[in-house]
């Protein structure tokens, strides 16, 4: 009679074995888990996406721009939104023309420099992809006259970095003038983008800096440096 109670629990204490092994390994895995995750966590965080890395990169060269450009009285560059160089009230138009003045052509001249300066520096690895010249007019007069006329600015923009320097102004040289035939580009835009500007506002010229794009290669490299 005594000799039935050892058994029975001997049998009790195996059906019970395989729950806490069972639960004990379902603890470990989870602990497991949880070490997988923050280690795929942490190099996610010390090691930021490619994508992520190039945007820096682009933001980083912007902002070399910028530091430079804007040493040119007038002068602003926006690196958060459409990186954008602004050159305030001097690279105003009159109504109806298309024509600058010296002075406007001789700080728009000055921007080369700046372009040239910091591709080089960046010669083996460059982002910049165009500088695009962009021409605004006011709503003033119709759509396709407005277009032609924008137009027309930029490429009085264009040409004239290619003028002859006026006395006292430093010549551009020949590798400037190589790097603006490859990166420079005109853009006609009417009276779009008028943001709330004012019809002398909106007669501007702006200038457009355009980057590479992740995985995308740049062919031109070193053409003009």
């Amino acid at each position: 009679m005594w000799s039935h109670f050892p058994s029975k629990k001997r049998a009790k204490d195996e059906a019970e074995k395989p729950f806490w092994i069972s639960y004990a390994d379902l603890m470990t895995a989870m602990m497991m888990l949880f070490l997988v995750v923050m280690a795929f966590s942490l190099i996610i965080i010390t090691n930021p996406a490619p994508e992520n890395a190039h945007e820096d990169e682009v933001k980083k060269l912007c902002l070399q721009i910028k530091t430079e450009a804007e040493k040119i009285s007038g002068v602003t560059v926006d690196c958060d939104n459409d990186k954008r160089v602004d050159f305030g009230s001097q690279a105003l138009f009159e109504n109806n023309k298309f024509i600058l003045s010296n002075e406007t052509k001789v700080k728009l001249r000055q921007f080369v420099p700046v372009v040239y300066q910091v591709v080089n520096q960046d010669k083996n690895n460059s982002l910049l992809k165009q500088v695009i010249i962009e021409g605004y007019s006011s709503q003033v007069g119709s759509y396709l006259h407005n277009l032609q006329l924008s137009m027309r600015r930029a490429e009085s923009v264009l040409c004239s970095l290619f003028e002859q320097p006026l006395e006292n102004e430093i010549p551009l040289t020949d590798e400037y003038k190589a790097m603006i035939r490859d990166l420079f580009l005109v853009g006609g835009y009417s009276f779009n983008n008028s943001e709330g500007k004012t019809d002398e506002q909106m007669r501007r010229v702006e200038f457009k800096l355009k980057f590479f794009g992740y995985g995308e290669k740049n062919q031109k490299l070193n053409q003009f440096l």
